[in-house]
């Protein structure tokens, strides 16, 4: 009965697998991040004080504050740009 109830049992093979599909999916994910982190350091360039630099130029009330800012930002990205 044992061999009767074994040759008509299906047997998935492709579970084994999924770990390691998730484990490939996951690593393809966070190459994206890693990259732009390490572009990002040889680059020179601070995004994150450009970005803090632009939103605070856009809340600033003055308009010499404004300007002065938007030209810092301006000749950030045009010196490392060219």
């Amino acid at each position: 009965m044992k061999d009767e109830e074994w040759k008509t049992r299906q047997i998935v093979h492709y579970y084994q697998w999924v770990p390691v599909i998730l484990l490939v999916m996951s690593a393809m994910s966070l190459l994206p991040m890693l990259l732009w982190r390490f572009l990002n350091r040889r680059s020179g360039i601070d995004v994150s004080v450009l970005m803090v630099s632009a939103a605070a130029g856009q809340q600033a009330g003055y308009a010499e504050l404004r300007e002065r800012t938007v030209r810092y930002v301006v000749n950030q990205v045009s010196f490392y740009a060219n």
